[in-house]
């Protein structure tokens, strides 16, 4: 059925790569381009956080068995306050009882990992056609619909008729592992500091992955310091008992941004996927989560009512942004809500910042409803 559709997937990251995975489910023809070779695709310097409801829908395309083993543990994540020295521990205890019994708040995984996994089974799927660059041969080939993954700040975003909100908070993040010692096993951090979070996440017992957000001037003139020096800073603003060994990566660096894309002053059958919808703070570690839920409601509209004509792709944009409006519309908010919080050196708002903790320490529901919105998403039970 319906492989005379001809879908083009523009960007084969870990986003575009799940999307053509899916969609091959449904039978239709899949081209998966990037202008990046496959080796340069996979062997990318980046970690995730992967939560609840990214397990669910890797689970239903049968795809969690095969990614479990690269995958790292933590269960309690420490969430502390640098100017208030207030902090609080969240733990499983802490999780609702129908993921408890699976004793995580999430996982940790590497780029390379999963880049691996995925494109071991595109390579098993004969109606996905990879090409590692645009090629011009394939322009002859009628798409029914083409689906952008290919990041905000990318050359095909700025070159077609987006209408694109944007917001910069003047912040960059560095990106590199560190060897440590003394570490509380299998817990995630983040420390909220003025000039930005601070988070750090377990690869194993001994190894962390740091996403150091800060002032893009601070940013760049820390990535050109060396490395004693750079971990010297980061020495005064870990716990005590983390004993740092070691740089033991490349040290990379983004800048950070929140923005929304939306191709809705054209008559394109196109959308936009992931970081090319949508991108926001990296506080809380929801990005690649959040694009993935994008992919899963592109499959269920299409697994629910696969068009029988293709006029009916028409409307199938509209479907597919009204259903992720919420979701998106509500991180964004949450996400600049914590930055604005915490991320100033504003003294009104320490009392309030002061409060926050303490109603967390205090109720079990309140620390419930964040694990909730971080791990389970708040369309959770839409995730079959």
């Amino acid at each position: 059925m319906n492989k005379y559709f001809n879908f083009k997937i523009v960007g084969s990251g870990p986003t575009g790569s799940l999307l053509a995975i899916t969609l091959s489910k449904l039978n239709f023809n899949i081209y998966l381009t990037d202008l990046l070779s496959r080796e340069k695709l996979i062997n990318k310097d980046k970690t995730y956080a992967i939560t609840h409801s990214t397990r669910k829908i890797l689970s239903k395309f049968n795809l969690w068995d095969k990614l479990n083993s690269y995958l790292y543990k933590f269960d309690s994540l420490s969430i502390s306050d640098s100017e208030t020295l207030d902090f609080t521990i969240l733990t499983t205890s802490d999780l609702d009882k129908d993921i408890s019994s699976l004793d995580t708040i999430g996982w940790v995984v590497k780029h390379s990992d999963l880049m691996n996994v995925f494109f071991y089974e595109i390579d098993k799927i004969d109606n996905i056609f990879f090409k590692s660059t645009l090629d011009l041969s394939n322009e002859n080939i009628s798409y029914d619909y083409k689906f952008i993954s290919t990041g905000a700040n990318s050359n095909y975003m700025k070159n077609h008729n987006y209408f694109d909100l944007k917001k910069s908070y003047n912040q960059s993040c560095l990106t590199f592992e560190v060897l440590v010692r003394g570490n509380v096993h299998k817990r995630a951090y983040e420390i909220f500091r003025k000039e930005g979070p601070l988070a750090l996440l377990p690869l194993d017992a001994n190894r962390y992955q740091i996403i150091w957000t800060g002032s893009t001037f601070k940013s760049i003139d820390r990535l050109n310091s060396s490395n004693t020096f750079l971990l010297d800073n980061l020495s005064t603003i870990v716990p005590d008992y983390f004993k740092l060994d070691q740089i033991d990566s490349d040290i990379n660096i983004f800048p950070v941004s929140l923005s929304l894309c939306l191709p809705i002053f054209n008559f394109s059958k196109e959308v936009s996927v992931g970081d090319s919808f949508h991108t926001f703070h990296p506080v809380g570690g929801q990005g690649l989560n959040t694009c993935w839920r994008d992919v899963n409601v592109i499959y269920d509209i299409f697994a629910r009512d696969i068009p029988t004509t293709k006029r009916a792709l028409n409307i199938f944009k509209y479907k597919y942004y009204f259903k992720r409006s919420f979701d998106i519309v509500s991180t964004i908010v949450v996400t600049d809500i914590l930055i604005k919080l915490f991320a100033n050196n504003n003294l009104l708002l320490i009392p309030l910042r002061k409060i926050s903790f303490l109603l967390l320490n205090k109720f079990l529901f309140i620390r419930r409803i964040i694990l909730n919105h971080m791990t389970k998403s708040l369309i959770f039970s839409s995730i079959k």
